[in-house]
């Protein structure tokens, strides 16, 4: 949760950079129910999403412990990828690089 608490203090950054961060969670015990205490808990404007089954974020993360984070565009391609460990997830900074990046490229 520390990733999103912090990538939360951030929030305007990203949305003058026209991105939307979704988290999507692998593990909640709680299903759905604790994704609302998760989001209550943190006052997170971001989307939280569930993926238990893993069918549609193994596509992106195929390991069991993947941490990385995605930047997707509209059209659904990636457009980058910033590495993650458990302990060690994306920053804010590391993140609006990355869109910087590709927003002066397009």
């Amino acid at each position: 949760m520390r990733q999103l608490v912090e990538l939360q203090g951030h929030a305007e950054d990203f949305k003058s950079l026209n991105a939307e961060l979704i988290f999507v969670f692998r593990e909640e015990a709680d299903g759905v129910d604790g994704l609302k205490k998760i989001k209550d808990k943190h006052e997170t404007t971001f989307t939280l999403a569930l993926d238990a089954d893993k069918k549609s974020s193994k596509a992106y993360s195929p390991e069991k412990m993947t941490f990385d984070n995605f930047v997707i565009d509209t059209s659904g391609v990636v457009r980058g990828i910033v590495d993650g460990t458990l302990r060690d997830r994306a920053t804010a900074d590391e993140l609006t690089k990355v869109l910087r990046q590709i927003q002066s490229k397009d």
